[in-house]
C-alpha cells in the first residue's frame, strides 16, 4: 500500500505566502487607519463638489440614493443625475425627485453611447461636462450614504494630497451567493495582495479603485483626459485609476463603511454575471503593464497552496498538523479583516468556498474572452 504524504514545497509555499499576507494585512489596516483618523478634521475652506450618478435602470435603488445624497453635511454641492435610456420606471422618479430637491438637477438620455464608448463611461463623460464642482464624485445609483459622506471624502483627499480618492464602502450582502462571494473579492483579496500606502505614495505599479464612490479632482480629471480617455474600458473605475496615477497624480483607497453602503447584486445570478464580466478584466486593468507569461501559472500555483491544498491535504495527509496550521492562519485573516469591517464573522467559514468560487469566475472568464457580454442591456467585447 502506497503511503499517503504531504509535498514539502506546498507547505513551504503556503507558510511563506500567509506570511507575507499577514505582513500586508498589518501595514493595511494601520495605513486605514491613519487616515480615517484624518476624516475628523475638516478645519479650513471645502470646495464645491459635484455629485454625479449614472442610473440605467435603476428603478429599485434611485430613490434611498438621492435622498441620502440631498442630505449631505457639507457646504455647497450640487447632484446631477443621468437618466441612461432606462426602460423602467428610472426616469420617471428622477423627475419626482427633482421636484422635491432644488439641487438635483436630472439629465434624461436620448442616445445610445458612441460606437466603442462603455456605456458608464459614456454617462460619467457626459455628467462631468455638465458639472461645476472643483471636484468630482462619481457614485453608483445602487449606494446609500451617511451624511458625512462627501465632507470625510474631501477632508481625506486634501489630508492625502491625492486627485482621486476612493473607498471600500460597506458591503451589504443578503443572498447565500452575495454572501460567499461579494466581501472576500471586495475587502479581502485587495487588503493581502494590495499595498495601501504604497499605492498612495506611488509606490506601486497597480491601480485600485471602487466606482461606487470616485472622488476626483476636477482639475486632475480634465487635464488627463476624463473618462474619455478610458472610453472603451469595461472596468472603469480601476481604468480610470490608472490613468489618474499616468497622469503623474496621487491615488488613495480609504474605508468608507462610515460613509456609505452598496448592494451591488441580488442573487447568486447577479454576482456570478456581475463578475464574471469583471473579475480577469480588471486584474488585467489593474496592472501597470502585461505580466509576463510565466506569471500566470506561478499565480495558479500560489492560489492553490493557500486555497485548495491545504483542504485537500486535511482529508487525505496522515499528519494534520500543518494543513490545520494553514487553514486556521487563512481563517484567522479572514476574520481580522471582517472584525475591521464588521461584518458577519460567519463569513469566515465560507471562505474555502469564495475562494474557489473566484476560482469558477476566473475560468468563466478566461473562457469568455473575446466573445460578447450583455450588461445592462447592453452587449460589449471583453
Amino acid at each position: 500500500m502506497t503511503k499517503k504524504y504531504t509535498p514539502i514545497g506546498v507547505h513551504a509555499t503556503a507558510l511563506s505566502l500567509l506570511s507575507i499576507m499577514s505582513y500586508r494585512l498589518w501595514h493595511n489596516l494601520m495605513y486605514l487607519q491613519q487616515a480615517q483618523r484624518l476624516a475628523t478634521d475638516s478645519s479650513g475652506t471645502l470646495p464645491k463638489v459635484s455629485i454625479l450618478v449614472p442610473a440605467r435602470n435603476e428603478a429599485r435603488n434611485i430613490v434611498p440614493c438621492i435622498e441620502s445624497l440631498v442630505s449631505q453635511d457639507y457646504p455647497e454641492f450640487e447632484i446631477i443625475v443621468l437618466n441612461d435610456l432606462s426602460s423602467d420606471e428610472t426616469g420617471t422618479l428622477l423627475d419626482s425627485l427633482a421636484t422635491q430637491y432644488p439641487n438635483v438637477r436630472v439629465l434624461h438620455g436620448t442616445e445610445d453611447p458612441p460606437k466603442g464608448w462603455n456605456g458608464k463611461s459614456y454617462a460619467c463623460h457626459r455628467l462631468a461636462e455638465q458639472a461645476t464642482g472643483e471636484w468630482l464624485l462619481f457614485t453608483d445609483a445602487d449606494t446609500v450614504h451617511s451624511s458625512a459622506s462627501v465632507a470625510q471624502g474631501i477632508t481625506q483627499a486634501k489630508k492625502l494630497g491625492v486627485a482621486l480618492l476612493s473607498v471600500f464602502p460597506k458591503q451589504i450582502t443578503e443572498s447565500w451567493g452575495e454572501q460567499i462571494v461579494v466581501s472576500f473579492i471586495l475587502d479581502f483579496l485587495p487588503l493581502i495582495a494590495v499595498d495601501l500606502n504604497a499605492l498612495w505614495q506611488n509606490g506601486s505599479s497597480t491601480a485600485l479603485a471602487n466606482g461606487q464612490y470616485l472622488l476626483v479632482n476636477a482639475e486632475a480629471y480634465h487635464a488627463m483626459g476624463g473618462h474619455q480617455a478610458i472610453f472603451n474600458e469595461l472596468v472603469d473605475d480601476f481604468a480610470l485609476a490608472k490613468q489618474v496615477r499616468l497622469g503623474g497624480y496621487k491615488t488613495a483607497m480609504v474605508s468608507g463603511t462610515s460613509m456609505l453602503s452598496c448592494r451591488m447584486y441580488h442573487n447568486a445570478s447577479e454576482v456570478w454575471g456581475g463578475f464574471s464580466k469583471n473579475l480577469m478584466l480588471g486584474l488585467e486593468t489593474s496592472a501597470a503593464k502585461k505580466p509576463p507569461a510565466w506569471f500566470g501559472p506561478l499565480f495558479a500555483w500560489g492560489y492553490a497552496c493557500i486555497f485548495v491544498l491545504p483542504f485537500f491535504y486535511l482529508l487525505n495527509a496522515p499528519q494534520k498538523r500543518l494543513p490545520l496550521l494553514e487553514i486556521g492562519w487563512l481563517a484567522f485573516l479572514r476574520g481580522c479583516i471582517n472584525f475591521y469591517f464588521r461584518r458577519s464573522l460567519s463569513e469566515v467559514i465560507t471562505t474555502p468556498l469564495a475562494a474557489w468560487s473566484v476560482m469558477a469566475l476566473g475560468l468563466n472568464a478566461l473562457l469568455r474572452q473575446g466573445k460578447e457580454v450583455q450588461w445592462k442591456g447592453r452587449h460589449y467585447k471583453t
